[in-house]
């Protein structure tokens, strides 16, 4: 990799880390941004107002899928970090982004 890409790739982290801080959120965790990342891809796809996780194949970077449990703790923290709102019961699967 050449320097230059590897300042473009420093400079598009600071960015993401100032956007982090104005927002609030603090920085997110691998898992976070790809549970985020593949709602957010649901999202874009169906134009809905809301997601439903069952229909998801939640996969991390590398492309591998993401363990139930992981899913579930990372989705509870986005929740706190007001990133998204689970809709419904405490047992729906219907999530919406912020």
């Amino acid at each position: 990799m050449t320097v230059y890409k590897i300042n473009k790739l420093a400079k598009l982290i600071q960015i993401f880390d100032e956007m982090s801080k104005d927002l609030k959120f603090g920085r997110l965790s691998n898992s976070e941004k790809d549970v985020l990342l593949n709602l957010s891809k649901e999202y874009s796809v169906n134009k809905n107002l809301e997601v439903n996780i069952k229909y998801i194949n939640f996969v991390d970077f590398k492309g591998k899928p993401i363990a139930k449990s992981t899913l579930y703790k990372v989705l509870k923290t986005l929740c706190d970090k007001d990133l998204i709102t689970r809709l419904g019961s405490e047992r729906s699967s219907t999530y919406k982004l912020n």
